[in-house]
């Protein structure tokens, strides 16, 4: 039975939100009672529903939602409309083609193997569809508006003095990196299983996936190696593909900045089929950008013209998913990634001479596959799987370095891994059923890289078992005074890793509800994180630098400065604890209304990273002392010599032959295990939804993110500030709106806030002010059954620009890691759907 409905909110794919507490029930009761509880009709097969068995369901959802949790795994076709919900048997043809948005995946729990669980961690939904409402066609944008992600890391905006942790443009892919805690540890999945690391930073390439084939992203902004690994340190961010889909959906966008450069052409398209067991489903895609110079852009008029400020990208990719039922208990299903992508950027290193006098030609050329198989298997109450996942990328970076010659760097990561698993309910409570999920598997990561002086290659294995318990305490039907609901959730990881050490990691949280309208939530867990192959084995490199760059701490007239960047093969393991609390507030009496607050907190010990926010700082700050040699004797820069395949990279612009005896300093930028790391702070949601006819809808939302974070490179020195510091996270990040849509038009408003940061590499500090963009997108519906739309959008569209910093030589004057050298940039797009 429905125990007291109450209307908490409204979602933009289906109408309000109901708390549901359903028991195992059969599905044309379940479907019934949905249908009764939102007032939505509900048309469907009753003898054959009435034979098969529905799921619990405990939690919040809209119609559409509860709708594809209860039929997960039946195969039958629906199609959503605002009047109705059509189910048509599985041998039935659906009574239209369905289009790009009526059927997505069915609903998948992040933060939890348990199905239907009510996560105690905060987990944000963003929905497709209203992305690109909202403008955004892509998933690089996509991890640019999300409040929680730090957009450094790996980057393809990211250029030249970006020297924050783990900054970099390597590949010109984009990686998530929640919390600003490093790209490394932030795991991103693909239905909930592994993808193949990306080949700069181990982490993955989120941009790599076609957005045309996502139905929705779910992110998990707190720790999650207890579920899913110790690559889940700072979160999770689980990608949703639509698994279902019939007859063909185009869609064609361009678009320029219309200050220059960046000129974009995407096309896409998806289609499917179903058939009475199964169905298929698959997306391509083309994308091609052309690049922004420095030249373009007033703000970085002080630097070389030819510099890149984003480089020119060509990618194309397909995703396939497929499932078949070969019996009624057994189905199998899997889906499929492959992508490529060309990125070219360009350098110089004179203040006014072509990139062919002293500069650099650069050229990367990235590909990725990945095949995940999945069986699984009904047993009574119980639903076994086993999955598979292979997957590999691949790197070929060119570069051709004036005066000195070429090079040539090919990287690849392999990944292959299995995993069996088991969820369902254990013994029957007051207030429900105890429901668990257990596991384990096997997982090797492998690491190849080869360049003309060395190859380096290893690979990684890891065994992992896990289980989870979800316990109902108190439920709806026991009326207890102060208590609606009461449930408690914990989780427990084995992981062996091969050469590096074995942890178990632990994960507990509550939810409790005092009334229906007012949720509380607490998580707290430790997690694990075994060195990368690439922080490991990555070449050194090392770069020769003029000695008065900087400034400050200036080497003699003549001297230099080198510094070594890559990889360390005496790192140690990485550990952290994670905490959060949220408060939830939806009440009954203002329908479409919700409002949310999380406390998180992350405490990590030797935590891998580089060691300081900027080369510079390393020079004048004694925190750095241990990681900079005065004078170093030439015995000791041949050693580093001979470690480095490709040389010296000369950035002097002088054109002289290398002379040790001019060297000043050697400045380790290597990865090491920095003492402790801390970040903490506050995410606060909203949104108010009005339905003033059946076709009008007017959506307020806002989201923000208030971090703080320090860093203690040894145990005994001060602590140093990252959030709020030049090329780390900033302290604020806001992203708000409103949405209309009355009938076939609608209208997105939306102001993102970029807060500002100080810039603390001199011992003369100053402020770097934030950016406050602001983005309109309209959209018009055409015929009568609406499956033509236009679309044209503005981001940016008071053209708001990055502020100046200090800068000098080739670095950027603006802070890269954080805000968008792009500008005002207006798209048009076109869909058809057939």
């Amino acid at each position: 039975m429905i125990c007291c409905p109450s209307i908490a909110m409204a979602d933009e794919g289906g109408g309000q939100k109901v708390r549901y507490d359903f028991p195992p029930q059969s599905l044309s009761d379940a479907l019934l009672k949905v249908g009764e509880a939102t007032k939505r009709q509900i048309i469907f097969p009753g003898e054959v529903m009435a034979r098969l068995k529905a799921p619990e369901v405990h939690g919040l959802y809209s119609a559409d939602e509860v709708v594809r949790l209860l039929l997960a795994g039946t195969r039958f076709k629906v199609e959503f409309s605002r009047e109705a919900i059509y189910i048509s048997g599985r041998s039935e043809a659906a009574p239209t083609p369905l289009t790009e948005n009526d059927v997505t995946s069915d609903i998948t729990v992040t933060g939890s193997r348990i199905r239907g669980a009510i996560t105690s961690s905060p987990v944000f939904r963003y929905e497709t569809k209203q992305l690109r409402d909202e403008g955004v066609t892509d998933m690089r944008s996509l991890a640019a508006v999300i409040p929680q992600n730090f957009t450094g890391g790996q980057n393809p905006g990211v250029g030249t003095g970006g020297e924050g942790r783990g900054n970099s443009n390597g590949n010109s892919s984009t990686s998530l990196n929640l919390r600003g805690l490093g790209s490394d540890a932030t795991l991103t999945l693909m239905n909930g299983h592994r993808l193949a690391y990306n080949q700069n930073s181990n982490s993955v390439d989120f941009s790599s996936i076609p957005f045309a084939a996502v139905a929705r992203v779910e992110v998990m902004p707190d720790g999650a190696s207890a579920i899913y690994g110790s690559d889940a340190v700072g979160g999770v961010a689980n990608i949703i593909l639509k698994d279902s889909f019939e007859g063909l959906w185009a869609n064609a966008i361009i678009g320029a900045a219309t200050e220059g450069g960046y000129i974009t052409q995407s096309y896409n398209a998806v289609t499917g089929q179903n058939w009475g067991s199964g169905g298929l489903m698959i997306t391509g895609n083309y994308d091609r950008s052309t690049g922004i110079l420095a030249g373009e852009r007033p703000f970085t008029s002080t630097v070389n013209p030819a510099i890149s400020l984003f480089p020119l990208l060509k990618a194309f990719g397909f995703v396939a998913v497929a499932h078949q039922d070969l019996s009624q208990k057994l189905t199998l299903s899997v889906d499929a990634l492959y992508s490529e992508r060309d990125a070219y950027n360009q350098y110089a290193y004179t203040l006014t001479g072509p990139v062919t006098q002293s500069g650099l030609y650069r050229h990367s050329s990235n590909w990725s596959l990945n095949v995940a198989p999945k069986l699984n298997y009904t047993a009574g109450e119980w639903n076994l799987f086993i999955q598979g996942v292979y997957g590999k990328t691949g790197v070929t970076t060119v570069s051709r370095l004036y005066p000195s010659g070429s090079s040539t760097v090919r990287m690849k990561n392999d990944t292959i891994g299995v995993e069996v698993g088991a969820e369902g309910r254990l013994l029957a409570l007051p207030a429900g059923f105890i429901r668990a999920a257990v596991g384990g598997g096997y997982r090797k990561d492998s690491l190849h890289s080869q360049s003309a002086a060395r190859k380096v290659g290893g690979d990684q294995e890891s065994h992992f078992a896990y289980g989870e318990l979800g316990v109902p305490i108190v439920g709806p039907a026991m009326s207890i005074p102060g208590v609606y609901r009461l449930n408690f959730d914990a989780a427990l990881r084995y992981e062996d890793y091969r050469g590096v050490g074995s942890v178990v990691t632990p994960k507990l949280g509550v939810n409790w509800s005092p009334t229906p309208d007012f949720d509380l939530k607490g998580s707290w867990g430790r997690s694990f994180k075994a060195p990368t192959l690439y922080q490991r084995l990555v070449f050194p490199e090392l770069t020769l630098f003029p000695g008065d760059l900087w400034g400050e701490r200036s080497a003699p007239a003549g001297q230099t400065i080198l510094q070594i960047d890559g990889g360390n093969a005496d790192l140690k393991p990485e550990r952290a604890s994670n905490l959060s609390a949220t408060v939830v507030l939806h009440p009954r009496s203002l329908t479409g209304f919700s409002v949310s607050a999380t406390y998180f907190k992350v405490n990590y010990r030797d935590r891998i990273a580089m060691p300081a926010v900027a080369v510079s700082r390393m020079l004048t700050d004694p925190v750095y002392a241990g990681f900079v040699s005065l004078n170093p004797t030439s015995a000791g820069i041949e050693q580093l010599l001979s470690q480095a395949p490709a040389g010296i990279l000369d950035v002097t612009g002088t054109g002289q032959p290398f002379d040790p005896a001019s060297v000043f300093a050697i400045v380790d930028y290597r990865y090491t295990n920095v003492s402790r790391d801390r970040a903490e702070g506050v995410d606060v949601s909203g949104s108010y939804s009005l339905d003033f006819t059946p076709h009008s809808k007017v959506t307020l939302q806002v989201s923000a993110t208030y971090l703080s974070s320090q860093r203690v490179v040894v145990d005994g020195l001060a602590a140093v500030e990252m959030a709020g510091t030049i090329y780390y996270p900033p302290h604020v990040r806001v992203r708000g709106g409103v949405s209309i849509d009355r009938g076939p038009l609608s209208v997105n408003a939306i102001v993102n806030h970029i807060g500002g940061v100080k810039d603390n590499r001199l011992a003369a500090q100053v402020n770097v002010d934030g950016m406050t963009t602001f983005d309109l997108t309209l959209k018009r519906r055409f015929g009568d059954d609406r499956s033509v739309e236009a679309q044209i959008s503005a981001a940016n569209l008071f053209n708001a620009r990055p502020d100046h910093i200090r800068a000098t030589g080739i670095n950027l004057p603006y802070d890269s890691a954080n805000y968008s050298p792009i500008g005002r940039y207006i798209s048009f797009s076109i869909t058809k759907a057939m």
